[in-house]
């Protein structure tokens, strides 16, 4: 029972980004928001290319997203650019630190737990050493990274390729071997 939810819910989830997005989102400023949803973009499209050959992580298919591939465009399409403009419109940057943080930590349980669930019901899988404590650190390094890419894109696009350059020599991520 709790897999058909879950599996549900990965289909329905998408709809609850849009339809938040649409009703809290600050749409009148989307365009200040843009370059950050391009950069979320471009990061997911650099990750999903690098890891094509050598998956750390696979989504399995479920009723209507089928397979990986869909999956991911789902991600990179509908959810990214949704949660990007929603988490961006509705962050406190006039609040002190200690609020800033408990709202990247909000948005960082609420992606743990989804992850969870996911991975749970074998709708997320992980391959090559990576495991569920390395996709929470990786969420809490997109949260951080949309707001630092949103002050300082220079910085975030720093802080991405720092990541990404540990993740391939942490991983073994046989690069050279690439088509």
């Amino acid at each position: 029972m709790l897999h058909t939810v879950v599996s549900y819910l990965r289909m329905v989830l998408p709809f609850i980004y849009i339809i938040s997005t649409w009703r809290l989102a600050d749409w009148r400023n989307w365009r200040k928001y843009y370059p950050t949803i391009l950069f979320i973009i471009s990061v997911d499209f650099f990750i999903s290319v690098l890891m094509y050959e050598y998956p750390l992580w696979t989504f399995r298919g479920s009723l209507i997203i089928t397979n990986h591939t869909i999956a991911d465009f789902f991600l990179t399409f509908i959810i990214f650019p949704n949660l990007t403009l929603l988490y961006l419109s509705l962050y406190p940057y006039q609040s002190h630190l200690p609020k800033q943080a408990l709202y990247i930590g909000s948005w960082f349980i609420f992606e743990a737990i989804m992850e969870y669930l996911f991975m749970n019901e074998k709708l997320i899988t992980y391959h090559h050493g990576w495991h569920f404590g390395w996709s929470c650190v990786v969420w809490l390094f997109l949260f951080i990274g949309l707001r630092l890419h949103y002050t300082r894109p220079l910085w975030a696009w720093l802080l991405c390729f720092v990541c990404t350059a540990f993740l391939i020599l942490y991983f073994h991520i046989p690069v050279t071997k690439f088509r």
